[in-house]
């Protein structure tokens, strides 16, 4: 299954049972990175990926009984791994026998407490997606990672750094947002599911440990959710951001604005073969986009309706008029931070 691309549901369900599925729906509700993005299983927790950096130069016309200098291609060889996932759970022996007395069968507890946890965890792993190691050192890159190191590497078409980058210019502290646009694929930007797995749900077993409180111990079943989580972009052109858009001021000043001619401005500086699929935003973000689009009024026979009409507002976008029509997926993932300076 090396080649096919899935979700974490789809690895998930052809490795667990259904009932650990379920589960990774839940996560999907709060991190739908993990819905969305695709992704391969690999057969260990690492791979080597082989990158050309610069093709041949001497390709050259020449004349008869002439000749052409030899030339080769630069290569990178980059190291992609896999990290571990791990929910750790436990159930007090006393709200087992509680639960038990009102009905409630021991599977159904460890389901409730099992979802409860997921749901925090998956909005850690929402947040390692986009701020990478500066959310957890211990975790994936995240796709700041990726912008950061592509900004180190040359375009070839340039002879340039790589800047796939535009400035929305907001600068108010703790209003500034990221929108993300990815290319997806092999190559591109995708998750890695390490030992070719999902999340494995590992039996319950009975433990004595400390509690919340520090005080003694106490027996409780302890069980956990466990896997391998990595990210993988080899190409150096399958990321790109609009940063410091200002959700709180950029929808009434020009200040931190997010509408389409800055999206039209990111698309250009995408290579030709490397136009980005999707586009990852906050919910204000995308109701901030939503203000800045003209809206086109149709009257009949001059009447626009009266005074007592709503006012028009443009339909709540959910992509973007370029050349590849690219979805927007609003997530919880991205958080609200000062000014992002890139150097």
């Amino acid at each position: 299954m090396s080649d096919q691309y899935l979700t974490l549901k789809d690895i998930t369900a052809w490795d667990n049972t259904d009932d650990v599925v379920g589960l990774v729906e839940n996560i999907i509700n709060v991190a739908p990175e993990l819905d969305v993005v695709m992704g391969r299983p690999i057969k260990g927790i690492s791979y080597r990926a082989r990158i050309r950096t610069a093709i041949a130069a001497n390709a050259a016309f020449r004349k008869a009984n002439s000749g052409v200098s030899l030339s080769a291609s630069s290569y990178d060889r980059k190291r992609f791994n896999c990290f571990p996932f791990d929910v750790q759970m436990r159930i007090d022996e006393a709200d087992l026998i509680e639960g038990q007395s009102e009905g409630d069968l021991p599977g159904k507890i460890i389901t409730e407490e099992t979802v409860g946890s997921m749901r925090a965890k998956a909005l850690v792993v929402g947040k390692q997606f986009y701020q990478g190691t500066l959310n957890d050192p211990n975790g994936c890159p995240g796709l700041i990672d990726f912008l950061t190191t592509a900004r180190t590497q040359v375009d070839s078409r340039t002879g340039k750094k790589i800047d796939q980058t535009v400035d929305a210019g907001g600068t108010t502290a703790a209003s500034c947002e990221i929108v993300w646009f990815i290319k997806q694929g092999p190559q591109g930007v995708h998750w890695l599911f390490g030992n070719g797995k999902g999340i494995t749900m590992n039996p319950p077993m009975w433990q004595q440990v400390t509690p919340a409180d520090g005080v003694g111990k106490n027996r409780s079943l302890c069980f956990n959710l466990f896997g391998y989580l990595g990210t993988s972009m080899a190409n150096y052109h399958a990321v790109g951001a609009i940063i410091n858009v200002d959700v709180t001021n950029g929808t009434s000043t020009s200040n931190g604005l997010w509408d389409d001619k800055l999206v039209a401005k990111l698309w250009a500086k995408f290579p030709i073969t490397e136009k980005p699929d999707l586009c990852l935003c906050t919910q204000n973000a995308a109701a901030a986009l939503q203000q800045q689009r003209a809206v086109t009024n149709f009257a009949e026979n001059g009447n626009n309706g009266g005074t007592g009409r709503i006012a028009p507002i443009g339909l709540f976008p959910t992509n973007l008029p370029t050349a590849g029509n690219i979805p927007i997926v609003v997530t919880d993932s991205i958080q609200l931070g000062n000014q992002t300076v890139l150097s």
